[in-house]
């Protein structure tokens, strides 16, 4: 017989034999359809089994469908290859490929097919999946239940392009039907799969969190570097989100917390992974970068895309960021020592003033080392009472009596010596120790106090210096009540000093707190006046008591025409207005005659004395 003729009749015996097996697969299904009460875990297996092989597919997969990547799971895969079922590759990378694609079918409720992926549009877009399991033609079929759609049966033929007739999608839809059923009588632990999708994503902004990326480390990173030549890990830090939280609440916090992820979303690329790992911080990786300066493109448009101002439930809050970058493989060449190292890089953005990004660098490493010793340090002296208030005494110009004592902050180091508060006060802040301070300033200047009282010095108020971190503190209030009521001392002989920039921010300035301040006949003054704004707006708006001129005009006194000239208007603006007038950084005869003949009233500097421990000024007090 012809070579033609047998070929010919092996490829009719060879259909026929397909023909038999579709048709037995096709009467699996048709009794599994007919049958009463089938056992639900074993009817679904069939249905998998089934469709596959009576279309002579390659791969059925069972996808539970939800609005998060993390929470979308492939339940069941039957592998015709290996015959047998299988578990779906838990990727993520390849899971944010594939999820667009299963969301568009399930909230769509319509069939898709794909003769070949790579050319379908749709599916063209979860190559990154399809090609990881040589995936060269799909139909999906969207699963409902009780008329909700809430999953996808993925039917795939490998390594080649097909065409899918039309009954074959209508059997595939019937195969979905009769899957939808047989699950959701099931023993398959629907919540459960749920329960660990959401302990792996942040439930307030939809991102993956730190579980997911503990918990996929290992396969994520290397996932990640494949076929890419440099890779950059953004660490992202929101500027004065604990005081924000503080101040309006978490509601506020957790809206503005929703708002930066948005706006993160809009910067990151197609290939890049944006988690949100704990509290304020979010984490980008961005791969493919190609060249590195795209990072430090990246990195601006991050701070320029989180500052500004935000409308959060029906006021306006302006926020920064502050953004720590490591290049992969240049600052590290696993996940760990890039964060660490972004995390060098963060701190460095924070301490620079914010608001900004900075690459990491090993000479980084070194300063941010020094800065958490000192941290730990600083800890350490709030609790061992390292700290401790000098006195400097504000003296009347008219009688030479002590009008008011400055209580000035210092911490006694024990290898650095006394420190000034520029010193350690910004650390406080960017650690949220600014509470445990002013606690102990309030407290400490109060019991001193009340010492001085017992002993008859008394004639005079103190005054404490306070940030705008302090003031904008929703705890100071109390703090103030309580420590008042405890010491027994009365509200008039305290004064809180306060810089012309902490003046000028309104929300340091709120009336509630500037009332009950006033209610309490706590005095309040102006540090530093004559270096920032200097008008008379805020004078006028706020119950303030003092101005006092800024050391750096009085140095120059009487000589420098400039300085004569601003302090001169300085005090015929206050005078008016009934404010006292303080002189900082006096320190000669002809400086005390000038400002005395102007009609400035009080003086503080080394001219009566420098600051001095509490028994030192108790001494000079009892002189003076």
């Amino acid at each position: 017989m012809p070579t033609d003729d047998n070929s010919a009749i092996n490829a009719l015996h060879n259909a026929v034999s397909q023909n038999k097996r579709q048709l037995h697969y096709l009467n699996r299904l048709l009794r599994l359809a007919r049958q009463p009460s089938p056992d639900p875990n074993t009817a679904l297996k069939v249905v998998m089994k089934s469709i596959t092989k009576a279309l002579g597919a390659h791969r059925c997969a069972y996808w539970i469908v939800h609005s998060t990547p993390a929470q979308t799971r492939g339940l069941l895969v039957y592998d015709d290859i290996k015959q047998n079922f299988v578990t779906e590759p838990e990727d993520p990378l390849m899971l944010h490929a594939l999820h667009p694609l299963l969301r568009q079918t399930a909230s769509g409720g319509k069939m898709l097919t794909a003769d070949d992926v790579d050319l379908e549009p749709r599916t063209a877009l979860a190559c990154e999946y399809f090609h990881a399991l040589s995936i060269k033609s799909a139909m999906l079929a969207p699963i409902r239940h009780d008329g909700d759609t809430d999953g996808v049966l993925l039917l795939s033929h490998q390594h080649q392009a097909r065409t899918w007739r039309r009954d074959e999608a209508e059997l595939l839809n019937h195969a979905a039907e009769l899957a939808a059923q047989a699950f959701h009588k099931g023993e398959f632990a629907h919540t459960t799969l749920r329960h660990r999708a959401d302990n792996q994503y942040d439930g307030l902004t939809g991102l993956p969190n730190r579980r997911f990326l503990l918990e996929h480390a290992e396969e994520l990173f290397p996932r990640v570097i494949a076929g890419a030549s440099a890779l950059a890990l953004f660490l992202i830090d929101i500027d004065g989100f604990r005081r924000i939280n503080e101040n309006y609440g978490h509601a506020v916090g957790d809206q503005l917390l929703k708002t930066v992820a948005l706006r993160l979303k809009n910067v990151v690329r197609k290939d890049d992974l944006l988690l949100r790992i704990g509290g304020d911080r979010f984490l980008l990786l961005a791969r493919n970068l190609g060249d590195m300066r795209i990072a430090d493109d990246i990195g601006q448009e991050i701070v320029e895309a989180l500052q500004g101002a935000y409308s959060l439930q029906k006021r306006e809050v302006e926020v920064s960021a502050s953004v720590g970058v490591a290049l992969y493989p240049l600052d590290g060449n696993d996940l760990d020592t890039l964060q660490k190292h972004a995390q060098i890089a963060l701190v460095h953005a924070k301490s620079g003033g914010r608001n900004s990004y900075r690459m990491y660098s090993p000479r980084l490493a070194h300063r941010v080392e020094g800065k958490s010793v000192l941290e730990g340090e600083l800890r350490r002296a709030i609790r061992e009472s390292e700290l401790q208030h000098f006195y400097q005494p504000q003296v009347d110009l008219r009688t030479g009596k002590t009008r008011c004592v400055e209580a000035l902050l210092r911490w006694r180091h024990p290898r650095h010596g006394h420190l000034l508060p520029a010193a350690f006060l910004p650390l406080a802040e960017e650690y949220g120790l600014m509470q445990y301070v002013s606690a102990w300033v309030l407290h400490d200047v109060c019991a001193q106090l009340q010492t001085w009282k017992e002993r008859g010095l008394d004639r005079f108020c103190i005054a404490i210096n306070l940030s705008t971190t302090q003031m904008t503190d929703h705890g100071l209030l109390p703090m103030l009540e309580e420590v008042i009521e405890s010491s027994g001392i009365a509200g008039s002989q305290l004064e809180l000093e306060i810089s012309e920039s902490t003046a000028m921010r309104r929300d340091a300035m709120s009336s509630s707190l500037l009332s009950r301040i006033a209610e309490m006949q706590i005095a309040l003054s102006i540090d530093d006046f004559g270096t920032g704004y200097s008008n008379m707006s805020y004078l006028r708006r706020y119950p303030i008591h003092k101005v006092k001129i800024d050391r750096s005009l009085i140095g120059g006194l009487p000589g420098a025409s400039d300085e004569r000239a601003v302090t001169e208007a300085i005090i015929s603006m206050a005078l008016p207005l009934g404010l006292d007038v303080v002189a900082e950084g006096v320190e000669t005869q002809e400086q005390l005659e000038y400002l005395r003949a102007h009609g400035c009233g009080i003086a503080q500097g080394h001219y009566f004395s420098e600051p001095l421990t509490a028994d030192q000024f108790e001494t000079w007090l009892t002189r003076h």
